[in-house]
C-alpha cells in the first residue's frame, strides 16, 4: 500500500513539474505601455531594437500612462522613468520605491507627459526606463503629438 502511495505521490510531482514549466516566465527582457489599461505598445528581447512612437493628444490629459518593464521574469529596483528631448537633455524624471513580488507597473499622469511636450512646441520627446539592472537606460518609446484623438503604437 505504501509503495502505490509513494508512486502516486512522485508521479503527482512530475506532472506538476511538467505542467509548472510551461507557465513561468520564459525570461528575457521587454516592456509593455498601457493607456488607461489598454495596451499601446508590447516589445520584448530584439523587438526592443526598433523605435516605435505613441501618439497622445489633449483628449487624454486625465489619462494615465503605465509602463511595465520586465527583467527576466521580475520587476526592476530603483526604477526611473524620464523624458528626454532629441538632444537627450532630461525634460522630467519619475523615481519609484521598490516594490515586493512582481509588481512591474509603474505609473504617469499623462498631463505631465503632455506639459513637458508643450514647452518644446509639441515636438517629439523620447520615454526611457533605467533600474539597478538597466543603469545605462533603455529608450521606450517616442512621444509623439497627435492632431486626432487616438492612441497607436508604430
Amino acid at each position: 500500500m505504501k509503495a502505490k502511495q509513494f508512486l502516486t505521490m512522485v508521479l503527482l510531482v512530475a506532472a506538476s513539474s511538467f505542467i509548472y514549466s510551461f507557465v513561468t516566465p520564459v525570461g528575457g527582457e521587454g516592456f509593455e505601455i498601457y493607456l488607461d489599461n489598454k495596451l499601446v505598445l508590447q516589445q520584448f528581447n530584439q523587438e526592443m531594437k526598433e523605435k516605435k512612437n505613441i501618439q497622445l493628444t489633449a483628449a487624454h490629459s486625465n489619462s494615465e500612462l503605465k509602463v511595465k518593464y520586465y527583467h527576466c521574469g521580475m520587476a526592476g529596483k530603483s526604477r526611473t522613468l524620464e523624458l528626454k528631448n532629441a538632444d537627450q537633455k532630461t525634460l522630467k524624471q519619475w523615481q519609484f520605491d521598490n516594490s515586493e513580488g512582481k509588481n512591474f507597473a509603474i505609473a504617469l499622469a499623462v498631463k505631465d507627459i503632455l506639459h513637458s511636450q508643450e514647452k518644446l512646441s509639441n515636438s517629439t520627446i523620447y520615454l526611457y526606463y533605467s533600474s539597478k539592472e538597466a543603469p545605462q537606460g533603455r529608450l521606450l518609446a517616442g512621444i509623439v503629438h497627435a492632431k486626432k484623438n487616438t492612441v497607436t503604437g508604430r
